[in-house]
């Protein structure tokens, strides 16, 4: 029986039972042992890993071994999801729109395919264990995905110096270092949305970000000008709007200000995230406009908050789940060319398919 199988015969996650058969930290006691119960009662004992609880009695953690990452020890080989941001903890970690959960299960679901364990590792500001100590006690890794918020000179040394492959992200860099990593192509899904909108008809069109100058919403607004450029249409800086603090989902007062004291609005308007797109519906019906007879308005990523407004949020399609196992697979990818003896830089940009909804329409008519 597979691990997967036994997870769903006991009715837990494929991610509790690997901490139970691998003895790993993450679980109360009482279910460890529980489940361990339940595990020897099934005849399915020979599952768990020996060497992990050597010296223990079931529903008794054994002492974490202080392993090198990637190093001997237990055979049962893990890949750390290691989130690393400069707060306690992230925004969007408990917003129930964001892509946390989905990444986290494209990766779950990649790694058990190729019989990886998955533990998820933090950095914040009062952490005092660095990477390199965290994947010590996390026992024998063999890669590290990373999503940081951003990459300075800090974190790029450190993953450097690391003896494990590690893939980033949805992260963007503009250093003369590019470290492997899995993104949406924002070029390709920019370009959609501004053909689809001068299709429409429509010629003015905007743009709003957060404020949160981050190198992937960069990216997005350069995207966004760049296929301004292609397809013969003029970016006026007018026509460039902040939302406000990434942290205020539902607070549209700052934009509606920005909207309604413009001389004119756009007929059209592209938002860096379906966040910001949520909030621009908002903020053009506090100031008498209407979606999309007067604005159209387009997202990006796909979330669910897309279809929680009327109208439903046109948006550039982004799969976390794909995202996450590409993540995997391409870890693998860098295990076999360490293995010939090869170092190579890899980057894998998923497709930006546009998703047409309600939110979008034809250019009005000039008067």
């Amino acid at each position: 029986m597979k691990a997967k199988d036994l997870a769903k015969k006991l009715g837990v996650s494929p991610a509790t039972i690997s901490l139970v058969l691998n003895n790993k930290p993450g679980i109360s006691n009482a279910l460890r042992k529980s489940l361990l119960e339940q595990i020897h009662e099934l005849g399915y004992g020979q599952m768990l890993c020996e060497s992990c609880r050597e010296g223990s009695a079931p529903g008794q953690q054994a002492a974490v071994k202080a392993e090198e990452p990637g190093g001997g020890g237990c055979a049962c080989k893990s890949i750390a999801y290691f989130i690393y941001h400069e707060h306690d903890y992230l925004e969007d970690m408990n917003d129930p729109y964001n892509f946390f959960s989905g990444v986290l299960e494209g990766i779950e679901a990649e790694a058990w395919e190729h019989d990886y364990y998955l533990i998820m590792l933090h950095a914040g500001r009062h952490k005092k264990a660095t990477i390199e100590e965290q994947l010590r006690r996390a026992g024998n890794v063999a890669g590290v995905i990373v999503h940081p918020c951003s990459i300075d000179e800090k974190i790029a040394e450190t993953v450097r110096s690391l003896p494990v492959p590690c893939v980033f992200m949805d992260t963007y860099t503009d250093s003369t270092w590019q470290p492997p990593s899995v993104c949406i192509s924002n070029s390709q899904g920019m370009h959609r949305v501004v053909r689809h909108l001068k299709e429409l008809g429509h010629r003015r069109i905007g743009y709003v970000s957060s404020g949160w100058e981050s190198l992937l919403n960069l990216e997005r607004r350069r995207c966004f000008r760049e296929a301004m450029r292609d397809f013969g249409l003029c970016c006026s800086e007018s026509d460039f709007f902040t939302a406000g603090e990434e942290s205020g989902l539902v607070d549209y007062t700052s934009l509606s200000g920005n909207f309604g004291s413009a001389k004119s609005l756009p007929t059209a308007i592209v938002c860096e995230s379906d966040r910001q797109a949520w909030r621009s519906i908002m903020a053009l019906q506090a100031v008498g406009k209407r979606v999309p007879e007067d604005v159209s308005v387009v997202g990006f990523d796909d979330g669910a908050i897309c279809t929680t407004i009327e109208p439903n949020i046109t948006t550039i399609h982004n799969s976390p789940q794909l995202m996450g196992r590409q993540c995997v697979l391409m870890l693998e990818n860098l295990l076999r060319l360490k293995d010939l003896g090869e170092e190579a830089w890899l980057r894998y940009e998923l497709p930006a398919s546009l998703i047409l909804r309600e939110s979008t329409g034809p250019a009005p008519l000039e008067l």
